[in-house]
């Protein structure tokens, strides 16, 4: 035997046989002396693999972790060829049964790393000799398989960001939360598909489960029944069992059906097993199962099947009652079953994976498809929003056109209607100003033309008796009463000078005025004005501002004006005017030393009518701050009673407005 082929192993008297049939076999011997009659004894021993040892019955107890089959080598299968003939497989590929089949694909062979790719297979082939060869497969990698890393990276990147998002903002949750109505189409959508991958990812999974389980049930109660109907045949007859070697037959039976077999007496004693070595351990007890006695005995089920458990591993298990051919209850067969809980887990994991996979793909097609849904939906009411925006007093307000017939269209039509009603309003309540203003003013001139009108009335009597009484000092009287007439001729003159300019306010044409020019052009027309000194500073010769350049010199002239007028006669008057640049806004400042405004007064400033002067009628900062504000730009004050008033002017720089007209067009 050993000169067929065989080779050594280092420090022992065994030796590995090539016995090509594609088993591992060994032979070796061992010597002993027996000291009583002097004679030297040799036992050999042969040992040989069992091909499907790791089919029967309780694996993974009876065999140690380390030599358990390594999870990462159940994807690989592998053959053997002798002579080119195949002497054994494994694995799921199915092999040809000649190595010649694989020679004439040589075109396909890889003859540096002997790699040849068939049937969605890649295949190493390894020459161990002239006559062996070993094929190693593996399935190849498909476009799937790439897409399964991506599906896996985008959420394991999701998740990292949704934990980091979660952690550096935990106390600003909730507060600082503000979904628009667009946020809201997106979120729903996609919590809408999450929600059906959690239905429909766990009921599939959990259907499969149910399916593989009453797969199993099924499976392990055919083969009770084959395993009962070979017993049938062998023990029918027979009075007793314990006469028999059960044992014996019980492994033979084993050998054929691929699992291990107990026997039971009618009281649940063990009577006979095919794999002894688990009572042998203590792994299991001599005793039936408690709960499928009661089912056999107490509730006389014809079969019962239950998962029990050794340890951490959990099998199901089958019982029938044998009878022999008196109806007598001879004994409990028992077959304990393993699911292979691999094969459950690989085909659940495989469920999962595909699932996952589909629905990541989803996620992503549906956050595109919610990004352009929501945007459609929105469009419209950002539409309408940026219509609203724009809604201004005393503008023609523009309508929307909107062709759909759903709900948007409705709310179109209120905002068109009330563009239309908003017009008519306006209309009206400007009307109404107006008349109220006109009203008002006719009521301050009707007083204003009074008080000149009284003393001219007077002085003209006066003027008529003298002449008629012949005084003699007529002539005098008659100039004293002319400087009186011309006076309050002038006065009502002013007035409705003042009173035109605030009823006409010309239209203004804005172009690029340069503020520092502008100023000091003003106040060329001051420089004779007695006892008043005015500083200029600015921090650039060029201040662009936007505006119409007659009106901006009204309000210069009226600030100016008023800031001359407000100074007491016994006070050096000193008026400093300041531009600079800040911000994006020309500020001018005209401060002066004059009486200053007292605090009862401030909020009137502005208003219409209101004068501190005896003479005019307070339109002028009225005025000023209309023309301020149609240039875009605002007006204020400051000011300290006997200490002065600092009038402060903020207009857009030239570039700044250009930029924004620009914008807007």
């Amino acid at each position: 035997m050993l000169e067929a082929g065989s080779s050594k192993l280092p420090g022992t008297d065994f030796y590995f046989r090539d016995v090509q049939n594609g088993r591992i076999n060994y032979l070796g011997w061992i010597t002993y002396k027996l000291p009583e009659q002097k004679k030297e004894l040799t036992f050999f021993i042969e040992l040989e693999s069992r091909l499907i040892a790791e089919e029967l019955g309780y694996p993974e107890l009876l065999l140690d972790e380390k030599y358990q089959k390594n999870k990462l080598m159940e994807e690989y299968s592998y053959a053997k060829y002798y002579k080119n003939q195949l002497l054994a497989q494994s694995g799921s590929f199915q092999y040809s049964l000649n190595f010649d089949t694989y020679k004439n694909r040589s075109d396909r062979i890889d003859v540096h790393n002997h790699l040849i790719s068939i049937d969605g297979y890649e295949h190493l082939i390894y020459y161990v000799n002239k006559n062996s060869v070993i094929m190693v497969s593996l399935p190849d990698t498909r476009f799937f398989d790439k897409a399964v890393s991506f599906s896996y990276l985008f959420l394991f990147f999701y998740f990292i960001l949704l934990l980091y998002t979660v952690t550096n903002n935990f106390s600003r949750i909730g507060r600082h939360i503000h979904l628009n109505f667009k946020n809201k189409i997106q979120l729903s959508i996609i919590a809408v598909l999450f929600l059906s991958l959690l239905l429909v990812g766990g009921g599939t999974i959990y259907f499969s489960i149910m399916q593989y389980q009453k797969k199993q049930h099924d499976q392990l109660s055919e083969k009770i029944q084959s395993v009962y109907i070979e017993l049938d045949h062998k023990l029918a007859y027979q009075l007793g069992l314990r006469t028999i070697d059960l044992d014996q037959l019980l492994i033979q039976f084993s050998d054929v059906f691929y699992s291990d077999i107990n026997l039971y007496d009618p009281r649940g004693n063990l009577l006979a097993t095919s794999r002894s070595e688990i009572f042998e351990q203590g792994m299991q007890g001599e005793k039936m199962n408690p709960v499928a006695y009661d089912k056999m005995v107490m509730e006389k089920q014809a079969e019962f099947i239950h998962q029990e458990k050794i340890g951490n591993l959990t099998y199901l298990s089958a019982y029938v009652p044998f009878v022999n051919v008196k109806g007598e209850l001879m004994a409990f067969l028992n077959l304990p079953y393993f699911t292979k809980q691999n094969i459950l887990r690989n085909d659940i994991t495989t469920l999962v994976v595909a699932i996952l996979n589909i629905y990541v793909m989803l996620v992503l097609l549906t956050i595109a498809m919610a990004v352009i849904i929501s945007d459609q939906i929105t469009r419209p009411l950002k539409l309408i929003q940026k219509k609203f925006s724009e809604i201004k007093l005393g503008k023609k307000n523009e309508q929307i056109i909107y062709k759909g017939k759903d709900e948007i269209a409705g709310l179109v039509d209120e905002y068109n209607r009330m563009v239309k009603e908003l017009a008519k309003s306006v209309d009206m309540l400007a009307r109404s100003e107006r008349e109220s203003a006109w009203r008002e003013m006719a009521k301050q001139i009707a007083h204003e033309i009074k008080n000149p009108l009284t003393p001219m009335k007077l002085s003209v009597q006066h003027l008529w008796r003298s002449w008629k009484d012949n005084r003699e000092d007529f002539d005098e009287y008659l100039e004293k009463v002319t400087y009186t007439l011309i006076e309050q001729i002038d006065n009502l003159s002013f007035i409705a000078s003042e009173f035109s300019n605030f009823a006409k306010m010309p239209k203004a044409f804005n172009e690029e005025i340069n503020l520092v020019d502008a100023i000091k052009s003003i106040l060329q027309l001051f420089e004779n004005t007695e006892n008043v000194d005015f500083i200029f500073d600015y921090e650039s010769r060029v201040l662009p501002v936007y505006a119409d350049k007659e009106q901006l010199s009204r309000v210069l002239i009226n600030l100016i004006k008023n800031a001359i007028q407000s100074i007491p006669e016994n006070r050096k008057g000193r008026i400093g005017i300041n531009a600079v640049l800040s911000g994006g806004m020309v500020r001018v400042s005209i401060a002066d030393n004059g009486k200053g405004i007292p605090d009862e007064l401030h909020s009137k400033l502005f208003t219409p009518s209101f004068t501190t002067k005896s003479s005019g009628m307070g339109l002028g900062l009225t005025i000023v701050k209309n023309i301020i504000e149609s240039f875009d730009g605002h007006i204020t004050f400051k000011t300290k009673v006997n200490h002065g008033t600092t009038f402060l002017i903020e207009l857009p720089h030239y570039l700044n407005t250009v930029k924004i007209e620009e914008k807007l067009n």
